[in-house]
């Protein structure tokens, strides 16, 4: 099924979540914040594939069998909420990292984050998708 029917149908609440679906910006948004409906306290979300190289890799439609999507544009939009705390880890096409409590690292953007593309995403990637290692990020918990 679909994740859109399973969060229709669901009754649940979890602890983790780990979404890797759909690599699409609007998609993978409505999975997150479906998600964080259904996320215990203290609980937190993975996501995968947030960290694209090249354009062509973060290119929608897919134009290659290494894809990221634009869903890069969902960490960045969550960073600019104040009750999301967003993270990047730096390990193969990036994992990000969502935690339904206060912002400790929000992210203020001159431009609005649907209008993006990958030449600010190339130049920003550092700042907008708040980079860190798994010995930095092991200490969030």
């Amino acid at each position: 099924m679909t994740s859109d029917t399973f969060f229709l149908e669901n009754k649940k609440t979890f602890d983790f979540i780990f979404i890797d679906g759909l690599h699409i910006y609007h998609q993978v948004k409505r999975d997150v914040l479906n998600s964080i409906k259904v996320l215990n306290k203290n609980g937190f979300i993975l996501l995968y594939d947030w960290l694209p190289r090249k354009i062509s890799e973060q290119h929608v439609p897919r134009m290659r069998n290494l894809w990221t999507g634009d869903v890069w544009k969902v960490i960045v939009d969550l960073r600019t909420n104040k009750n999301l705390d967003t993270y990047t880890l730096t390990a193969d096409m990036g994992i990000g990292i969502v935690l339904k409590r206060k912002n400790r690292n929000l992210l203020k953007l001159d431009k609005e984050f649907k209008k993006l593309n990958f030449k600010d995403y190339f130049y920003n990637h550092k700042k907008f998708m708040n980079l860190n290692s798994y010995s930095k990020l092991i200490n969030l918990f």
